[in-house]
């Protein structure tokens, strides 16, 4: 099996970052802590078992943890998001 066919790119956890974050989230620019790089969400990559988890492309350092439990999310973030979400 290849590396790639081991995660998926971050738009496969769009749904659920609007149902969290109540905005679409794939276009957010995110910094990383570890690398200095700066990319999209989308372009991130998604790693799928007990929960999910978003990589940075370039290192491979966690940014994202989140885990859908019955009743509520569990949602860790790291490095720096830059988000700007209308006003009603």
């Amino acid at each position: 099996m290849s590396e790639k066919a081991l995660w998926l790119d971050g738009n496969g956890l769009a749904g659920l970052l609007v149902e969290v974050f109540g905005a679409e989230m794939t276009a957010v620019r995110r910094r990383c802590q570890s690398c200095g790089q700066r990319h999209a969400i989308g372009s991130h990559r998604l790693y799928r078992g007990a929960g999910d988890v978003l990589r940075c492309p370039n290192c491979g350092d966690l940014a994202l943890r989140i885990a859908a439990l019955p009743d509520r999310h569990l949602v860790e973030v790291r490095g720096t998001w830059r988000m700007a979400v209308p006003r009603d």
